[in-house]
């Protein structure tokens, strides 16, 4: 029985029936190296479950389940299944006829449009066979509590092998032998033992807090010029607002290569030019469907403070507000001004803004956090204040090399991420060979077609490369 911490607790607290706290990940495979098992789908399927039976065990957590202490007293907690059977998380479908993007997108906006099963470990994967070309998709989803962006990246990896031929794994030490699901009384006497170390847990943390103050104000007096730009909010538009439950998807490409030459004429960072193309595909997106802000709007962009020996699971992530500098009509000026916002952004607020957040958020009383995160969905509190942020956009660095699941070459990846309180719309980006895949979520209930944001997207770096003239 392990004790959830409150970094990763807040993502089941803040879940509501219309803000699923759930990542997907989408990735595209050509079964061509396979031969004539290969054109066979229930072989594939066969060799899918096989490679993830048999590396199961390098990640945990996939065995455990979410239990919540008796009267919301403390964070839940994780512990092994005892009921885990693998065939509950993996299953088959298939696309309906002609098996297009337009159709896998469907049927991935109706899959994050529902809830994991609580009463399980919370991921499940599905192949999806009926692709053109005899192509199949892996689709797999797991609760944020699990897993941020760069460590589901990782987790990815452990399934994907380098060659066509699955690499050998060496089984567990010792075979997965979960002990019976604790009794309520159980949880709660393990939980009072931790809540005695409160008192001093809570002065340890105004202590820090109050280090974290004096370091910011100081920064802040000392540079001026750095930070002036970060206290910002955004206009109001369509994105933002009350969630409803239904979800629509579509997907994208961005040449990495032309990307990077924009960074490279500018001098500035691959993700600075992506938010400066988000910025203009949602200005574009916005203007299509009759809205114009008269400011630039702004993204929530989250930071990863994952160290390199840090484990896969977990959530080790930060965030920090940018603005997007979209009504800036030169090309140059509206990159060198995304560059000066993020820079400071990152360096300093980012790494404090995690500081101070894991900190309190051990202390947060869960059933309140709960239910303070219910009462504003349900009051449509969204609508009276200005958004923090109008997007959420994370852009996370994927293999620049080709990989392989059970033998069947990987052509696409297709990050999800969470649509959340007042914000209808999310952007992930993951580089894969020489492209930028793009996986794009909206509330359906309340943003207009995202397959057109994805064209506005697409376009932007075309108009940002003939600008440069790169």
């Amino acid at each position: 029985m392990e004790r959830i911490a409150g970094k990763d607790a807040l993502f089941l607290w803040s879940e509501t029936p219309t803000t699923l706290m759930q990542m997907a990940f989408v990735g595209v495979f050509d079964p061509a190296e396979l031969g004539s098992s290969g054109a066979d789908p229930a072989a594939v399927f066969r060799r899918f479950k096989d490679v993830l039976a048999a590396r199961l065990h390098l990640v945990p957590r996939f065995r455990q389940r979410v239990i919540d202490v008796p009267f919301g007293l403390d964070n839940p907690y994780f512990v092994d299944d005892p009921d885990f059977d693998l065939d509950r998380h993996v299953g088959r479908l298939a696309l309906p006829s002609p098996g297009g993007q337009a159709e896998l997108e469907d049927l991935i906006g109706r899959m994050v449009s529902r809830p994991l099963d609580a009463t399980r470990p919370l991921w499940d994967l599905v192949c999806v066979e009926g692709l053109a070309d005899g192509r199949w998709a892996y689709v797999g989803r797991a609760h944020h509590v699990l897993v941020d962006g760069v460590g589901g990246n990782d987790i990815l990896l452990q399934l994907l092998d380098l060659t066509p031929e699955p690499r050998d794994v060496p089984p567990p030490d010792e075979p997965f032998d979960p002990a019976p699901i604790p009794s309520p009384a159980a949880v709660l006497r393990h939980a009072a033992a931790g809540q005695a170390r409160w008192p001093s847990r809570v002065a340890g943390t105004v202590k820090r807090t109050a280090e974290v103050a004096y370091d910011v104000a100081r920064w802040s007096l000392s540079r001026p010029e750095d930070h002036g730009h970060l206290r910002v909010l955004g206009p109001r538009t369509f994105l933002n607002g009350p969630v409803g439950p239904d979800r629509q998807v579509a997907f994208g490409r961005l040449p990495l290569e032309r990307v990077k030459a924009v960074k490279n004429e500018v001098g500035c960072t691959v993700n600075d030019v992506v938010l400066a193309i988000t910025g203009l595909g949602l200005r574009a997106f916005l203007a299509e469907h009759g809205e114009e802000p008269d400011k630039g709007l702004v993204a929530a962009v989250p930071i990863s403070i994952r160290k390199a020996d840090d484990p896969a699971g977990g959530n080790q992530v930060s965030g920090m507000t940018v603005p997007l500098f979209d009504d800036v009509a030169d090309a140059r000026a509206q990159l060198e001004a995304v560059a000066r916002a993020t820079r400071p952004a990152k360096e300093q607020l980012g790494a404090v803004a995690a500081a101070v957040l894991t900190d309190w958020s051990e202390h947060a009383v869960p059933a309140v956090a709960a239910q303070a995160f219910r009462f504003y969905s349900r009051m449509g509190l969204a609508r009276r204040h200005p958004p923090i942020a109008n997007v959420t956009l994370s852009n996370v660095p994927g293999p620049p090399v080709p990989l392989y699941l059970a033998g069947s070459r990987l052509e696409a990846m297709f990050p999800i991420g969470p649509v959340i309180h007042n914000q209808r719309c999310n952007l992930t980006v993951v580089s894969y060979l020489d492209t930028m895949f793009l996986g794009a979520v909206a509330d359906a209930s309340h943003v207009p077609p995202i397959a057109g944001l994805v064209g506005h997207l697409e376009d932007a770096v075309k108009h940002l490369a003939d600008e440069l003239g790169v």
